[in-house]
């Protein structure tokens, strides 16, 4: 994929949601991550852990940028905080239990976040509202316990007057790419992504659905990581059940609703 000109604007394809081996389940160094984001022709990724910050600022690995990004849990679900200035006090955001949502989009803007709501009705039940800058409607795991979740965010996205992200919620290299935003800016430092975003100015791209065994394997690294006899044997036995639902499942494949890029 080619980088589209405009007069004045670049339209910068950057894959919004990816996970690095600093997530449990997560099975990819950044610099795989980063190679095979350059071999999709995007031009970044946001690295967006669920333990920790992967990157502090934005860092150049070959053709792509690694930018900083967060993800964390909360009571109305995941947040995104997208193109960090620095990193939040994550203590307070890992702390036990999941934390208020106004809490973590606070933190989150404290620090330079455009602030996300990230798959939320990936499991079939919307939780609550949250104070967040944009929805995420386009995320290629959300389909895995239901179908119609990007069609249902994308929904709320429009009821609520919030710009669309997408992002392939990538736990290995590849699946980097399945789903990516397209956001018109000069380039891609902070500011300008930052300010393109806020003001509406990207759209979410999905490109396929990741398989269900990608998200059985990275399960099993999170059971790997816990030494744990039972749960290791629990995570290959998800790891069948995924391949099973793979193969009988198809529904799952289909993409979003009409109205999103495809």
């Amino acid at each position: 994929m080619e980088i589209m000109q405009t007069s004045d604007r670049t339209h910068m394809m950057i894959d919004l949601h990816v996970h690095t081996k600093l997530s449990g389940d997560g099975r990819s160094t950044r610099e795989k991550l980063a190679v095979a984001a350059a071999s999709r022709g995007l031009d970044a990724i946001v690295l967006t852990d669920h333990g920790d910050c992967a990157v502090c600022s934005p860092e150049r690995l070959g053709d792509v940028w690694l930018l900083p990004g967060y993800e964390c849990s909360t009571d109305a679900g995941h947040i995104l905080g997208l193109f960090l200035d620095r990193v939040p006090d994550l203590a307070r955001l890992r702390a036990k239990g999941p934390v208020p949502a106004a809490e973590a989009v606070a933190a989150m803007r404290e620090c330079g976040g455009v602030t996300v709501l990230a798959h939320p009705f990936s499991g079939k039940k919307y939780r609550a509202e949250a104070p967040v800058d944009c929805i995420e409607t386009v995320n290629a795991r959300a389909c895995f316990k239901n179908p119609n979740a990007n069609i249902q965010a994308e929904r709320l996205a429009i009821s609520l007057g919030l710009p669309q992200t997408g992002g392939s919620d990538a736990h290995s290299a590849s699946e980097v790419g399945n789903a990516y935003t397209v956001i018109e800016a000069p380039d891609c430092s902070l500011p300008a992504l930052r300010e393109a975003v806020l003001n509406g100015r990207c759209s979410a791209v999905f490109i396929k659905n990741t398989p269900r065994r990608k998200k059985g394997l990275s399960q099993f690294r999170d059971a790997l990581n816990s030494r744990k006899p039972r749960r290791i044997f629990m995570g290959i036995a998800y790891i069948g059940y995924c391949i099973m639902l793979d193969i009988f499942c198809r529904g799952g494949n289909l993409p979003p609703a009409t109205g999103s890029e495809t």
